[in-house]
């Protein structure tokens, strides 16, 4: 077990520019996506309203047919109005549902519409008001996704540079990267008074130039504290989590030691983690199913999960050159 130098007052270091930027890598597209859901969900709940808003009245109706057009979801039903004129009309279910005939339910209806023929009516939990609850529900969810998603870049972002007013250690310690699935993540391995601990950080090209076993600088001890800063060859490295006493789940192996490493654009960081967004139609399709909200679910759904699954990777602080790694 290495030593370490007691506590100094940290000199100056350079701040990890690249891992604010990669952040905002992740956020700015998630942010511009869950916008134009918005903008999109608020123009559908106007058109999946129309309907409801012109129904202005209201009255009891004996279900007169089951299994009528379209698609065997309509219900037929007679009823008469406030002005006593008989009418009938077909309610357009979700779904196919099992009603019986002479059941009687509210209906809401268009008096402005002619009582001659059969007018389309609503009640509550037909395709008219389901359209507008899946409509609402989005413009719910996707405010949460994004007000979530920003506060934790935002943490991040503040909350790292925090860090430097630590007292400074000097502990050794070691690169190495970690696959998980499709996630690869650079770790600092360091060796403490109390044994090793891992520690995830956002990538930089001073950790490529890092030898095993180096004595770094680190703000805060490793050994007790949750959150540490280390800083290599004067330049900040920011974790990408907590301090572990375990080693991290995964492929872990050494990380190639490359003295000319160079920092890498985020072109190329975006090329890296680019892959992960290819799942979110297996997720648009699974809530598309599991809600019934059909084809305009599956892509606000995809949409929204590709943005996510590619700021997630950021914020965790995938490793870009990893994958090219022997």
């Amino acid at each position: 077990m290495a030593a370490m130098t007691p506590p100094t007052s940290p000199p100056p270091s350079r701040p990890h520019r690249r891992a604010a930027r990669q952040l905002l890598l992740g956020l700015v597209p998630l942010l511009v996506i869950g916008l134009v859901l918005l903008a999109a969900f608020a123009v559908r709940l106007a058109d999946v309203r129309a309907p409801l808003d012109a129904d202005t009245a209201t009255a009891t109706a004996t279900v007169t047919a089951v299994g009528a057009a379209p698609d065997g979801r309509g219900l037929g039903v007679a009823f008469t109005d406030a002005d006593g004129t008989p009418r009938t009309g077909v309610i357009e279910l979700e779904r196919a549902l099992d009603v019986p005939v002479g059941a009687r339910l509210t209906v809401s209806y268009d008096p402005d519409e002619p009582a001659a023929g059969s007018a389309r009516v609503h009640t509550d939990g037909d395709a008219a008001s389901a359209a507008v609850s899946d409509v609402v529900f989005g413009l719910a969810a996707v405010p949460v996704v994004l007000l979530a998603a920003t506060a934790l870049t935002a943490a991040r972002l503040l909350g790292r540079p925090r860090l430097r007013s630590r007292p400074a250690l000097r502990p050794t310690a070691t690169h190495v990267v970690v696959r998980r699935g499709l996630l690869v993540r650079s770790w600092l391995e360091i060796d403490t008074t109390a044994g090793l601990r891992w520690l995830p950080v956002h990538w930089a090209p001073e950790l490529d130039r890092l030898t095993p076993g180096a004595r770094i600088e680190v703000r805060g001890d490793p050994a007790r504290d949750r959150l540490v800063l280390p800083v290599v060859e004067d330049a900040e490295v920011w974790p990408s989590g907590r301090v572990r006493d375990r080693e991290p789940r995964g492929e872990l192996r050494q990380a190639a030691v490359d003295p000319a490493a160079t920092d890498v654009g985020l072109a190329r960081q975006a090329r890296a983690d680019g892959v992960l967004p290819f799942l979110a139609p297996v997720l648009g399709l699974l809530w598309a199913y599991v809600d019934g909200s059909g084809p305009l679910g599956f892509l606000a759904v995809t949409a929204l999960s590709a943005g996510v699954l590619f700021w997630l990777p950021q914020l965790l602080g995938s490793d870009p050159r990893a994958p090219g790694r022997s």
